[in-house]
Order: C-alpha cells, then structure tokens, then sequence
C-alpha cells in the first residue's frame, strides 16, 4: 500500500519493518531502521555541514520527514531514488531550493512548513511529477509565476507565506490545480471565498 499518498501518513497502519521514526540526537540511526525502510520522519537531524550529502538514511526511502533539522539545501537528496514525499517542518537554516531536482523523476508531493528563509527559485520547477506543494510560513514569494512549471500540481497552499505581487490568478489559470489554502491579505486580488468558487466553476467545466 502506497501510505506515502495519505493526508497524514500513520506510522501506526505501517508494518513496523517499512517505518521508522526518532529522534537523531537521542536514539541510534542502525538501531532504529534497517536496508528496508520506507517511511522516516526524524527529528533534529543536525550535521556541522548542514547538508543531507553524508545522512545515513536508508537510500530505499519512499517517504521522509525532517523536523527541526539545519540543513541548508537539499543536495544529495538523489540518492533517494524512490523518494515519493518530502516533509520539511521548522528547519529554519534551509534557504535554497538546490538539488531539489536530483528527484525530479520521482517526487510528487513536497512540504515545507515554518523555513522562514526557504524561497524557492529554478529548483523547484523542475519537479514536473508534483502533485501537493505546501509552502508554509515560508519567505515571501515575487509572484506564482513559477506555477506554470509544474504542470501535474492539483493541490498548492501557502498559508502564512506572501505573495508579494498580490496576483494570485496563475492558481485558477492552472489547468490541473484543483484546491489551495491561504491567508487573505489586503493586496491579494481574490480572497479565499472567491477562489474556492473560481475552482469548483473550473472543476465543473472540465
């Protein structure tokens, strides 16, 4: 079963050989997975290098989630051939969207949540195969041009994260972008109710 494809991915479903989760600080790496798993969410993963070129992850990894980690980019992320989900929750170091596209072929859905300084830039537009983008209380955005780049996304919030041209038009225009999530601000040029209508109309007109 593809768990990695859930709203919320419940380590508790999953047979205890395919997940993993700890905290790095604390617990054993060897000890806590195996060749096998799958499924990582780990907690304060912090290396002198901020980087992800050395982590000791199972290179088998379909789903991984960082929490409090001082990675700077996602450099070495290629390794993960299979990787399916990538989680980023208040890594507050990471600032750059480098070596996002080492997984272009296989990412779909991406999460970054509470990384004040992340701002993507070419990177990210190479993900072609993503389908959930989640830019969450991350730095300000120029504008969302950059959602014609990605031409599966379906569903795109950005809740507490700027767009600093207020245009927010490239979500209905988007042909396949079906939901989002975001906080009204004075300058946007459709407030949330209105974009919830815009997308049913556009989903009722396919």
């Amino acid at each position: 079963m593809e768990y990695w494809r859930e709203h919320t991915v419940n380590f508790e479903k999953l047979p205890k050989m395919f997940g993993s989760w700890f905290n790095y600080e604390e617990e054993n790496m060897k000890e806590c997975t195996s060749s096998l798993t799958e499924y990582l969410t780990l907690w304060h993963y912090n290396t002198r290098e901020g980087k992800l070129t050395a982590a000791p992850f199972p290179e088998s990894l379909h789903f991984l989630d960082l929490t409090w980690s001082n990675i700077k980019n996602f450099e070495g992320l290629g390794k993960f051939t299979n990787l399916k989900r990538l989680e980023l929750h208040y890594c507050t170091k990471i600032s750059s969207d480098m070596g996002l596209g080492e997984v272009c072929e296989t990412l779909e859905h991406l999460y970054i949540n509470n990384c004040k300084k992340f701002i993507p830039s070419d990177e990210l537009v190479k993900l072609k195969n993503l389908r959930y983008l989640r830019l969450n209380s991350c730095g300000d955005l120029k504008d969302l041009s950059f959602l014609k780049e990605l031409p599966n996304l379906i569903d795109f919030r950005f809740v507490d994260t700027n767009v600093l041209d207020g245009d927010l038009s490239p979500i209905v225009n988007h042909p396949t972008i079906e939901s989002t999530g975001y906080m009204n601000k004075r300058h946007y040029n459709i407030k949330d109710q209105k974009m919830d209508e815009l997308l049913k109309e556009k989903l009722k007109s396919k």
